[in-house]
């Protein structure tokens, strides 16, 4: 909804809800529903829509009505596409969405293309209009493809590529960054130095192209620190934030950018200072944030917890899981445990009782690492409290697996 709407932070609480109701009258929709969405995306109510005097299941369950209305409004002009990916990640009340989206697409003009891994288990499968397609490993064909699409014009020798071929065991993302590291080589004996790292057939895969990935960041020189930065703020960022963080020179940032998008390594969607940057795959952050040793990492967090609150105040509200993760990572134990009860509350508030059973545990468990203190134990007590409701509401629910809590991750 917020890219729908196109929100930024520097649009007037008006001009907010102003372009809410321009993209909500294109699906006529209810003032009801519009005051609905205004409360999900933390906006405030300047009188314009009805006010909610609603019970948090009440607003949870009309919320997700409303979300499901906007969907079949879509459905009467054009044919709607879908696409979730890595729903492993999933929080409980998204999956819900998924879910309600899947019986209503019986009837309607829907294609929701869901990617996962092996490890997830979709609760809709098995329906008779779900598919599902197991993706193996490219045949020869398809890398022999890839890599010619990748080399173009430039030389490669018959034995390199076919070195290639044999040791990145039909993995997509290997042979694409393995072939990329061999064309960025000074000469031939460094290229065969840059195969032969890899075992044959791939035997330690994530280890080797972690390793490639590392010494393709370590080439880029000046960008592989504005990679860093971004590995830190999370798979996505915004320029603003980045800029915020890195205290560097436009100039010498936008080359920086540039270098690490024609690598492939980041995507850019819109321009400076309004774009955002998503890595490649979630490898390719991983790499770059392993590079950061444990202090520099600890303080560069406790920069991106500033620059979110210096900002926007209203990510201290609408986002506070955000921030606490941040606070976590940069060792302000006690401040990211009162933001995770905040989350918790604001979960609760919404009837997202899952989510609010996680994060309320995990506050509990910071306060309970740090030394006692009157405040903490106060703090404590209000959690403890607040935790009561999802944990008698959940005992009389189906028991879930414990994977699903485990996945409300905000980074």
């Amino acid at each position: 909804m917020e890219r729908a709407v196109e929100l930024t932070r520097d649009d007037a609480p008006k001009a907010k809800l102003d372009k809410l109701d321009a993209v909500l009258a294109q699906t006529s929709t209810s003032t009801q529903d519009s005051a609905l969405f205004a409360e999900m995306l933390s906006l405030p109510n300047d009188g314009r829509y009805p006010r909610l005097d609603l019970t948090p299941e009440q607003l949870r369950r009309k919320t997700l009505d409303a979300l499901l209305f906007q969907l079949e409004a879509l459905t009467h002009s054009n044919p709607v596409l879908m696409i979730v990916e890595d729903a492993r990640w999933t929080d409980p009340t998204s999956l819900e969405v998924f879910g309600r989206v899947i019986d209503r697409m019986r009837t309607r003009p829907v294609l929701l293309i869901v990617t996962f891994r092996p490890e997830f288990e979709p609760p809709w499968i098995g329906r008779p209009h779900v598919t599902a397609l197991t993706l193996n490993r490219l045949p020869q064909s398809d890398i022999v493809f890839l890599i010619d699409r990748l080399v173009g014009n430039k030389l490669l020798r018959a034995s390199l590529r076919q070195d290639i071929i044999e040791r990145t065991d039909g993995i997509p993302l290997f042979v694409e960054e393995m072939t990329k590291a061999v064309l960025e080589t000074d000469g031939e004996g460094e290229a065969r130095r840059t195969v032969a790292l890899v075992p044959s057939q791939a035997l330690a895969v994530p280890a080797s192209l972690h390793a490639s990935l590392m010494a393709r960041l370590d080439r880029l020189a000046p960008a592989k620190g504005v990679a860093q930065i971004g590995a830190a703020i999370g798979r996505e960022f915004s320029h603003a934030l980045l800029a915020a963080v890195a205290h560097k020179p436009e100039a010498e940032m936008a080359s920086a950018l540039d270098r690490l998008i024609q690598a492939g390594l980041l995507f850019r969607q819109g321009l400076p200072p309004r774009a955002t940057y998503l890595f490649k795959h979630a490898l390719v952050q991983d790499a770059a944030y392993s590079t950061l040793l444990r202090e520099p990492r600890r303080a560069l967090h406790a920069l991106i917890a500033e620059a979110l609150e210096d900002q926007s105040v209203e990510i201290a509200e609408s986002g506070p899981e955000l921030l606490a993760h941040h606070c976590t990572e940069a060792g302000q134990i006690e401040r990211a445990a009162r933001l995770r009860g905040k989350a918790g509350q604001r979960s609760l508030e919404r009837s997202a009782l899952i989510e609010a059973m996680a994060q309320l545990t995990r506050a509990l468990a910071q306060i309970a690492a740090l030394p006692a203190t009157p405040s903490l134990r106060a703090e404590q007590i209000k959690l403890q409290v607040a935790l009561q409701l999802p944990s008698c509401t959940s005992r009389g629910m189906p028991r879930r697996k414990p994977r699903r809590p485990q996945s409300v991750r905000v980074c």
